[in-house]
C-alpha cells in the first residue's frame, strides 16, 4: 500500500486524544536528559508533541525532519513519569515513528539486519561463536577502543560469549527444596553478554528453593523494533514472548533482570499489543526482597554506590536500596546523581557522542566518591556506565548485585 502524506496525517490524527492532553506546561525539561545537554526545544517531550500536532493540523508537510526528532530521544521515560496530565509520551512517540517510517524508510539494510537479529534468534545463536571471536579480535586491534571502530557499539560487546546463557539453562532448573516455580526471562543481553548475570540468578534462586523455567532460544522482547519504527515486529514479538509465558501453567511469577525489557513486555507492550497476562512479571531483586523476604548479613565492605535504571519500578527504589545496603554491601552510599546515564539502547548507536554527554556528569561523581563498585540493575545501564568509565579512567567494577549476593552463598555454602 502506498502511503501519501493524507495519509500519514489521518494516522497521526488517531493520536490526538493523547497529544491534546500534554498542557505545554515545560515540566518535561526540567528532567530531561537531552534537553538538559542541548537546550533546545525539538529534544524535549513538549516540543516533539508540538512537532507531530504540526503535521496533523497542517502546518507543516516535512516528515523526514519531524521524524529526525522523534528519533532523537533516549525513551528514558523521565517525562511520562514526572507528567503532571499522565502524557503517555513513550507510546506516542512510538507511534507516530511507526507512522513517518511509511514514509520515510529504514534503510534496507538496517531493516534485514534488524530482521534477522529479532526473528531468528536461533540463527543469531548459530553464529555467537563466530561473533564473539571476531569481537575480541576486533576489539583487541584498536586497543580494546572498540570505538574506534567504524561501526561504534559498547564495548562490552567486545565481551559476547561464545554460547548463550539459555543453551547452558534453557528448561527447568529445579530446586531440590522447591517451595514455588518461575520464570526467568533473560533478555539478548543476558543471554549474550552478561550471562554471569543468568547463572547468578538461576542458582540463587534455587538456593532458596526456588525452581526456575528458562527459555530454550531467548527471544527479544522488541523494544529495539519499536525505537525504530518496527511497530509490526515489536507487536509479534511482544505476543510471541506472552505466548510463552502462557505456556508455562505452574509459575508463580516472571523474573526479569532488564528493567526495559520489563517495561516493553508488561508496560509498553500491553498498551501496544493491548493484551495482558496473569502472572505477574517482577525485577530479580525486588523479587527477593518483597516476596521471598531473604535475609543474608552482608558481608561485602567495598566502598560501593548504586545507579537506578530509568525503566525500574520506581515504586520499588527504597526495596532496591535497602536490599542492598542489608544483603549485599554494608558500605553502600547513595548516588545523588540518579539521571539517566544516556544508553537508550539503539540510541548509543545512533548517537554516540550524545549518548556519552548525558552519561558524564554521573562519573564525575563517581571518580570524587572513589567508589570500588558500582551496582546497578540493568545491563544497558551496566554497558554503558562501564565504557564511560573506562573512557574515564575511573578504576571501578560495574555489577549488577546478584552477582555480590551468590558470591555470598557460593562463600557460605563451601564453607
Amino acid at each position: 500500500m502506498a502511503f501519501t502524506l493524507k495519509k500519514i496525517v489521518e494516522d497521526l490524527k488517531n493520536l490526538e486524544d493523547m497529544t491534546m492532553q500534554c498542557m505545554k506546561c515545560g515540566i518535561c525539561q526540567s528532567v530531561c536528559p537531552l534537553y538538559e545537554k542541548d537546550v533546545f526545544e525539538p529534544s524535549v517531550s513538549r516540543g516533539k508533541i508540538s512537532l507531530v500536532e504540526s503535521i496533523y493540523e497542517g502546518r507543516i508537510d516535512k516528515t523526514a525532519g519531524v521524524l529526525k526528532y522523534l528519533d532523537y530521544c533516549i525513551l528514558c521515560g523521565r517525562c511520562k513519569r514526572y507528567c503532571p496530565s499522565s502524557v503517555k509520551t513513550d507510546e506516542i512517540f512510538v507511534k507516530a515513528k511507526a507512522t513517518l517510517r511509511k514514509i520515510n524508510k529504514l534503510p534496507a539494510y538496517q531493516k534485514a539486519l534488524l530482521k534477522t537479529a529479532i526473528e531468528k534468534p536461533k540463527l543469531v545463536e548459530s553464529f555467537e561463536p563466530l561473533i564473539s571471536a571476531g569481537m575480541k579480535i576486533a576489539s583487541s586491534k584498536v586497543k580494546s577502543d572498540i570505538r574506534k571502530l567504524k561501526f561504534p557499539v559498547p564495548k562490552n560487546m567486545a565481551s559476547i560469549k561464545p554460547k548463550p546463557f539459555t543453551s547452558l539453562f534453557g528448561g527447568l532448573n529445579k530446586a531440590k527444596n522447591e517451595r514455588m516455580r518461575v520464570i526467568f526471562y533473560p533478555g539478548c543481553a543476558i543471554s549474550y553478554i552478561y550471562t554471569n548475570w543468568g547463572e547468578a540468578i538461576v542458582k540463587t534462586l534455587n538456593h532458596f528453593g526456588v525452581s526456575v523455567y528458562v527459555p530454550k532460544t531467548n527471544k527479544c522482547c522488541g523494544i529495539p523494533a519499536a525505537t525504530m519504527g518496527e511497530m509490526e515486529l515489536y507487536e509479534k514479538m511482544v505476543n510471541e514472548n506472552l505466548n510463552w509465558f502462557e505456556s508455562i501453567k505452574d509459575a508463580d511469577y516472571i523474573i526479569t533482570a532488564c528493567p526495559t525489557c520489563q517495561w516493553g513486555l508488561s508496560d509498553l507492550g500491553a498498551r501496544i499489543a493491548k493484551r495482558t497476562i496473569e502472572t505477574p512479571m517482577i525485577d530479580i531483586v525486588v523479587f527477593l526482597s518483597d516476596v521471598l523476604n531473604i535475609k543474608i548479613e552482608a558481608n561485602n565492605t567495598e566502598n560501593s554506590t548504586l545507579h537506578i535504571p530509568c525503566h525500574y519500578d520506581h515504586t520499588k527504589d527504597s526495596s532496591l536500596i535497602n536490599f542492598i545496603q542489608d544483603n549485599v554491601s554494608t558500605q553502600m552510599k547513595p548516588l545523588n546523581n540518579q539521571s539517566c546515564c544516556g544508553f537508550g539502547g539503539t540510541f548509543n548507536l545512533k548517537h554516540p557522542k550524545d549518548s556519552r554527554e548525558v552519561g558524564n556528569p554521573k562519573i564525575e561523581e563517581i571518580k570524587q566518591g572513589k567508589f570500588d563498585t558500582l551496582y546497578t540493575p540493568c545491563p544497558g545501564c551496566a554497558m554503558q556506565l562501564t565504557d564511560l568509565t573506562v573512557d574515564a579512567n575511573c578504576n571501578i567494577n560495574v555489577k549488577h548485585p546478584i552477582e555480590t549476593l551468590y558470591e555470598q552463598i557460593k562463600g557460605e555454602t563451601n564453607g
